[in-house]
């Protein structure tokens, strides 16, 4: 017999109009999944479903303003992109972009 430890939650059709109003005003996946208590998954679904483009993975720009002060004041990369709710290398990215590290991989062209 297989357990289920979360119940299933259901969105109701305004539901996912707000969720989608949501992520396009700019809200994180992992925020909406939380304000909506759904699954990540979920929420890519919902949005596949209504045909919404995703957003390239990463930070916008005040985003990567902020990765880059955080990065000044001395928060590591994880730290940043656990705050921010994207992984390190989309932090990382950021910091190369704006040049607060070098990316070794450029320099062997």
């Amino acid at each position: 017999m297989r357990t289920v430890e979360t119940a299933q939650t259901f969105l109701t059709a305004a539901e996912v109009d707000a969720l989608v109003g949501d992520y396009l005003a700019g809200m994180s996946v992992k925020a909406l999944a939380e304000r909506y208590g759904i699954h990540r998954a979920t929420v890519f679904a919902h949005l596949r479903r209504r045909n919404v483009p995703s957003r390239r993975p990463g930070l916008g720009i005040d985003e990567k303003a902020e990765a880059v002060r955080l990065a000044r004041a001395g928060v590591s990369m994880r730290a940043i992109g656990r705050r921010m709710g994207v992984d390190r290398k989309a932090v990382r990215a950021a910091l190369v972009e704006a040049g607060l590290i070098v990316d070794e991989a450029s320099d062997d062209a």
